[in-house]
């Protein structure tokens, strides 16, 4: 089931949060902050402009996605971009992916978006994550370059 996050669930969100950061070979090479996590989760809840939606299996959190809708920087059209969608390793390969993706853009259509993104940054099964969001109907438009440890 997919239902709209609530504080009871933040917890848990984090520490799935937790999961995806050290599964990610990318997010990984940084510190993990638990508060600062589950404060931005909150923050997605009590912003209007913020989603936060979770996948529950018998009362359990398998995911979610978290996300928002603004203005572009350029424009006062609205755009919407995930901040995150993920799914427990033992729950993926279900039908999870697909309902969140597609209540996060009824949910931005909603907010009044004119483009919805989402992105693949963490580095985990970025090519099938990719097929998965263009069999959905989403295009690639670009890619990310970094340079990571510049300390």
């Amino acid at each position: 089931m997919i239902r709209p996050a609530n504080d009871e669930d933040l917890p848990a969100l984090t520490a799935l949060g937790r999961r995806m950061h050290d599964e990610s070979p990318r997010w990984s090479r940084l510190s993990f902050d638990a508060a600062r996590a589950h404060a931005t989760l909150a923050m997605l809840l009590d912003n209007e402009d913020g989603l936060l939606l979770v996948a529950e299996h018998e009362g359990a959190i398998a995911g979610g996605i978290a996300a928002m809708c603004a203005p572009h920087w350029s424009s006062r059209d609205r755009v919407a971009f995930d901040l995150g969608l993920f799914l427990a390793p033992e729950a993926r390969g279900g039908m999870d992916a697909v309902r969140l993706v597609r209540a996060y853009r009824e949910w931005a259509r909603g907010r009044g978006a004119v483009h919805i993104t989402l992105g693949i940054s963490t580095g985990v099964h970025a090519e099938q994550t990719g097929h998965l969001y263009e069999r959905m109907g989403f295009t690639c438009c670009g890619q990310n370059y970094e340079v990571a440890n510049v300390r």
